[in-house]
């Protein structure tokens, strides 16, 4: 016995003899290509930081983002939480038909009420009208893909207390009826947190009555499928290695859309709704108007004498090659990146609708959405 504890004592030491040096010696990842997101860098010492106690925190995640070879330890964590037959891991649940799901968390009640706040306030003197399409979340919808005891009621109620706060001179566009009908079509994407080209189709058709456009039919689009190896954000923040891929599709409309795209704060313009590039790299999403930008202008030849202003999160980016085909002008915004005051751009460009374009669970916990009633640009800046 006691050589066995001198062995296995030999061989710990030995094993983080080994992972320190290995810390110490490998360089510090920016990017994590499968979980697609900034990793931690070395945080910068103070006592200010140190007795609030932000060093401390910081450091702990710059230690569990740069741990040597983190992706393989993140599968063999989640291969022993499916060997445990657990339901989820690091919020995401493991359902059934190979679906990936958005865990639902309890939304920080101050942040979502300050952002309902925000669009009331920005929607109430305004000289246009404004919509708000709240899309919900995959497992809002499916439920029928959840794991067993799996609760999915605070998803409902957020959307419940959204909509129930939300003022009357805002138009809500509900698109939970519409996609609910189609539950049993791909809608959602099983390893990522997005509708899929489908589901943004039902939504488009649904926002038709309330915009005021008349919906093109399913068969005036040939469905081009441009992908079938998209692992995306479930998929990498899971750490579930065991499951198949996405295909991603494109509607492309039977009648010729020629459209011109500028990327403005990139200072560059594109022929396409679509960049293609992204297809051979790991945030395929981005396919659709090369994923998220401060300021985006569509140009389209549709000759309709109609612009639209849309205020978005990354559900919008598959939403918006559908709208194209009744706009003239079609501007994104994502508050996200965009440091100028909304309302003068409003003024500016005379637009007569607005649409909000915002994930239920990223409208409870994005605090960048309070910038919509800034008024000035100095005090976005500040």
């Amino acid at each position: 016995m006691h050589l066995f504890n001198r062995i296995l004592t030999i061989t710990m030491l030995a094993f983080l003899t080994v992972f320190s040096l290995l810390f110490v010696i490998m360089p510090d990842q920016d990017f994590s290509e499968s979980e697609n997101r900034m990793l931690q860098k070395m945080p910068l010492f103070s006592w200010d930081h140190l007795i609030s106690g932000k060093f401390s925190l910081a450091a702990e995640k710059y230690v569990a983002d740069q741990f040597p070879f983190r992706d393989s330890w993140v599968g063999i964590k989640c291969a022993a939480e499916l060997l445990l037959q657990k339901k989820d891991n690091n919020g995401v649940y493991f359902g059934k038909e190979g679906y990936l799901l958005q865990k639902p968390e309890q939304a920080d009640t101050d942040v979502l009420e300050e952002n309902i706040a925000a669009i009331n306030r920005f929607a109430e003197t305004l000289p246009a009208q404004v919509y708000f399409l709240p899309a919900p979340s995959a497992a809002q919808i499916l439920e029928d893909r959840l794991p067993r005891f799996a609760e999915s009621r605070q998803q409902i109620e957020l959307q419940q207390k959204i909509n129930k706060q939300l003022a009357p001179y805002i138009q809500l566009i509900d698109t939970c009826k519409a996609l609910a009908a189609h539950r049993e079509e791909y809608i959602y994407y099983k390893t990522d947190h997005h509708w899929t080209s489908t589901g943004a189709y039902y939504a488009y058709r649904e926002a038709g009555t309330a915009l005021g456009y008349a919906a093109l039919d399913l068969d005036d689009f040939t469905v081009e499928q441009v992908s079938d190896n998209f692992y995306g954000t479930l998929y990498s923040k899971s750490g579930h290695r065991f499951i198949q891929p996405d295909a991603i599709q494109l509607f492309m409309p039977k009648r010729e859309l020629s459209c011109r795209v500028e990327y403005v704060h990139e200072k560059r313009t594109a022929d396409s709704l679509y960049e293609r590039e992204y297809l051979l790299k790991k945030d395929q999403y981005a396919v659709f108007l090369g994923g998220n930008h401060a300021l985006v202008r569509i140009a389209a030849q549709n000759e309709t004498g109609r612009k639209l202003l849309i205020i978005k999160d990354s559900y919008a980016n598959s939403l918006v090659p559908f709208l194209a085909n009744h706009y003239d002008e079609i501007h994104m915004i994502d508050l996200r990146h965009f440091n100028s005051a909304v309302r003068p751009y409003i003024e500016q460009h005379g637009f007569k609708q607005i649409l909000l374009v915002y994930n239920t669970v990223s409208f409870a916990e994005d605090p960048s959405i309070r910038k919509i009633g800034v008024v000035s640009d100095h005090t976005v800046r500040q």
